[in-house]
């Protein structure tokens, strides 16, 4: 269960918060990734009807399928199921993610369908892996905090973006979110409603609701 909070970019005050961040957390890993993800729906929009969000994105050297389904949404708060498998095509894709969980009885019903182009996100990545204790109840836990910088859209439109993001890789979720909601406060971070993928497909000039995964 992916479980993530994401901000807008605060700019006047990043320095600081990533300062806070150092000091309150043991920093056990930094990458940078370029990042270039592609969405894709069904011609009926199904994808959008059952709150499923469908990518397939280059990490660097890899390409990555990622199956998304919204179990909650709340202000900065996203709480969604998440599936990952190496792969460079969708049909590819189908084949492996049961293996990472996913229900194969989805997989094979998505596997069946035909698809098109959705929408695009290009970026890079900066990411921190944190090793964090609750103050309160001396829990701990591990989260990564990326600054995400780029562009999204489709259909020969690209909007630039910027946003951060505090996610919860392992550990306690209380503790978490105790800590996620301080944080807010204390730097007065603004929550970021939509996904990528939402204002990807609304850069793109796409009809119909907007998708709120990913």
């Amino acid at each position: 269960m992916e479980q993530e909070f994401k901000w807008h970019l605060p700019e006047q005050n990043l320095t600081a918060l990533q300062r806070y961040l150092r000091i309150k957390g043991d920093c056990l890993s930094e990458q940078t990734l370029r990042m270039a993800a592609t969405y894709y729906e069904t011609p009926e929009g199904l994808l959008r009807k059952f709150g499923i969000a469908l990518r397939i994105r280059q990490e660097n050297d890899r390409s990555i399928c990622c199956l998304k389904r919204t179990v909650r949404k709340e202000g900065a708060l996203a709480q969604r199921e998440e599936y990952e498998t190496e792969a460079k095509t969708l049909a590819e894709a189908f084949e492996r993610l049961p293996a990472a969980g996913a229900p194969a009885a989805l997989c094979t019903a998505l596997a069946a369908q035909r698809y098109t182009e959705l929408a695009r996100t290009r970026f890079t990545r900066r990411a921190t892996l944190l090793r964090l204790h609750d103050p309160l109840t001396f829990a701990e836990f591990t989260a990564e905090f990326a600054i995400d910088a780029g562009a999204l859209g489709g259909n020969g439109n690209m909007q630039p973006f910027t946003e951060i993001e505090l996610e919860l890789k392992s550990g306690d979720a209380e503790s978490f979110f105790r800590f996620a909601n301080a944080l807010a406060a204390q730097f007065a971070l603004t929550p970021e409603p939509e996904s990528k993928l939402a204002r990807a497909v609304r850069a793109a000039g796409q009809r119909g609701e907007p998708h709120e995964t990913a």
